[in-house]
């Protein structure tokens, strides 16, 4: 097992990237609870009813000096830098990254502290990286990883405090379909992950990423096969593709199925809502693997994202297409290249539906391996791209148009469908017969999503008492409101 040392030493950047990154980076600060009575020390928070931990600083140590070491290289480093760069963006001075040494499971992004210093406890009220370390999660280089994709979700909070939350009930994972402001959040994330892997410098998660690390006995399990998907899939652009599941599946075991059909897109709806295809859009667009270069493909985004908070945000708020419009004033080259990526990784869905239905005909002579048919296909395929793409390049308010807002109803206290993303098991929860299930899906893919219940009511015809029960269970969901997940 190599050392936090040997780790360093191992080190494939040069000492001029270094000591770019580290110029810029922010200091990372140490926090570990007070426990008392074998408990985390705990104290309402001022203005809240929540409660927030009681923590001291920590300055030395052997767990204290080897993040110390990862702050200083690698991924680590790199992202401290952007965090750095994401308090100037936000007008805010600069501070401190700070990283809290959580006694449970879990990685989260979290909000104020009581520190104890100097004989004295005071309130703290900034961000910090809620994660459990030890040594071996820093030998492993998951710490990198974790920690990355965690402080993506601080940064995303320093530029745009006013991320609304969404009202999906759905457990996340990078393969699920929830909401769209869950996406946005756990997509933005989630990109930093690939980012860490790309800088990396421990030889075991570069290991690991190239395949020739894992453990057999737990990959099944469902947040592993999770971790590994998220990277795997978000490179190579599986999320774009219609999640699948075996026959007579309830909407949970639906939601969990990792299956795709590369036959089938997903509608531009679900890409929406769907955290791996939009981390696989700000991949593309913002990562690379020379870290000098970070600072100048995050600093638009990063006005972009800044520039959102002046607006008024909600659940109806369609925020990766806002993003895109923003990012086209704030910096108009950046904004036609991530329009472009937008496009292109949607294989057209996001641009119109006519163009996501002329590539998804081109999959099935592609799968079959049939020459004859494929390839005839393609240049004027790549026209139609190209003249979509410019189009939006030049009128980026179509981006994404012809997506209606969500229509949420309760299906059940813990299952929330929006009848524009919802695929047949969640239909069949909320009360829908096999017929009237199968009647919506085909009205939605000729005629694209309902604009309203009404609209819904009109183009379906369910039964006068399905109808009655389905503006129950939208009012009924309005009443619950949305679903704060941190």
């Amino acid at each position: 097992m190599l050392s936090a040392m040997n780790i360093v030493q191992r080190c494939f950047l040069t000492a001029a990237t270094l000591l770019s990154i580290h110029a810029g980076a922010a200091e990372l600060g140490v926090l570990a609870p007070v426990i008392q009575d074998k408990t985390v020390l705990m104290r309402p928070a001022p203005g809240s009813a929540g409660l927030a931990p009681v923590v001291t600083r920590v300055r030395e140590g052997r767990l204290y000096a080897a993040l110390q070491r990862e702050a200083a290289t690698g991924a680590t480093a790199a992202v401290l830098a952007l965090d750095e760069l994401a308090m100037k963006t936000a007008g805010a001075p600069a501070g401190t990254t700070w990283l809290y040494l959580s006694q449970e499971d879990g990685g989260f992004a979290r909000r104020g502290f009581w520190l104890q210093e100097g004989g004295a406890t005071r309130w703290v009220d900034e961000a910090m990286v809620d994660l459990v370390v030890d040594a071996g999660s820093v030998d492993d280089g998951s710490f990198e990883e974790i920690f990355a994709h965690e402080l993506g979700h601080v940064m995303l909070r320093r530029l745009l405090p006013g991320l609304p939350a969404g009202y999906s009930r759905t457990p996340h994972h990078s393969f699920s379909v929830t909401d769209q402001q869950t996406a946005f959040d756990e997509g933005w994330a989630s990109h930093f992950q690939g980012l860490a892997r790309l800088l990396t410098q421990n030889a075991r998660l570069r290991a690991q990423d190239a395949g020739l690390e894992g453990k057999a006995d737990t990959a099944p399990w469902l947040s592993n096969l999770d971790r590994a998907m998220r990277i795997d899939g978000m490179r190579r652009n599986w999320f774009v593709y219609r999640q699948t599941a075996q026959p007579g599946v309830a909407a949970q075991a639906f939601d969990r199925s990792p299956s795709f059909d590369p036959a089938q897109l997903k509608s531009a709806a679900q890409m929406l809502a769907c955290e791996g295809v939009l981390s696989t859009f700000f991949y593309r667009q913002l990562a690379t693997p020379d870290a000098a270069a970070l600072g100048a493909r995050y600093a638009p985004m990063f006005r972009a994202l800044h520039a959102m908070s002046r607006a008024r945000l909600d659940a109806a708020t369609p925020l990766l297409p806002l993003l895109a419009r923003t990012l086209a004033q704030e910096a108009p080259g950046d904004g036609k290249r991530f329009i472009a990526v937008l496009a292109e990784t949607s294989r057209g869905a996001l641009v119109s539906p006519e163009l996501a239905a002329a590539s998804q005909a081109s999959f099935a002579p592609a799968l079959a391996g049939d020459g004859e048919t494929f390839v005839p296909m393609l240049k004027p395929l790549r026209a139609r791209f190209a003249q979509a793409v410019a189009d939006t390049q030049a009128q980026p308010e179509r981006l994404a148009s012809h997506v209606k807002p969500a229509i949420w109803l309760l299906a059940s206290p813990t299952l929330a469908v929006d009848l524009n993303t919802a695929e047949r098991p969640h239909l069949l929860a909320l009360g829908l017969d096999d017929k009237t299930a199968e009647r919506t899906l085909a009205r939605r893919r000729k005629d694209g999503d309902f604009a309203s219940l009404a609209d819904f009511g009109a183009r379906v015809k369910p039964a006068q008492a399905t109808a009655h029960r389905l503006a129950r269970q939208q009012e009924a969901l309005a009443k619950l409101g949305p679903n704060r997940r941190d």
